[in-house]
């Protein structure tokens, strides 16, 4: 298995249960292609707090998400394209409303 690096600010770093002794990101164990969502929905399956903010009604993934690997952000249509490998780092940043 491959392990990457998680990181999340806000909301979603509270969510995962990630303090602030945790500030250089969470190791998280992958599956050998598996895809960005897959990561998170292993994740949601643990952590209740963080599926009910992550994913929507038709439990779609990160619509208030930003994601970036390896310092590139993601586009929502290449997400579940995207294979982890081991050493990656992953950034997810929730989108902020308002005004």
């Amino acid at each position: 298995m491959a392990t990457v690096t998680l990181k999340a600010t806000g909301w979603l770093r509270q969510a995962l249960g990630a303090g602030l002794e945790q500030a250089d990101g969470i190791r998280v164990s992958v599956g050998e292609g598996e895809s960005i969502p897959g990561m998170a929905c292993r994740l949601a399956a643990e952590r209740e707090t963080f599926r009910k903010l992550l994913f929507d009604e038709e439990q779609e993934f990160g619509g208030n998400v930003l994601v970036v690997l390896n310092g590139c952000f993601v586009s929502p249509h290449d997400r579940a394209a995207t294979s982890l490998r081991d050493g990656d780092e992953i950034m997810l940043l929730p989108v902020m409303d308002g005004g």
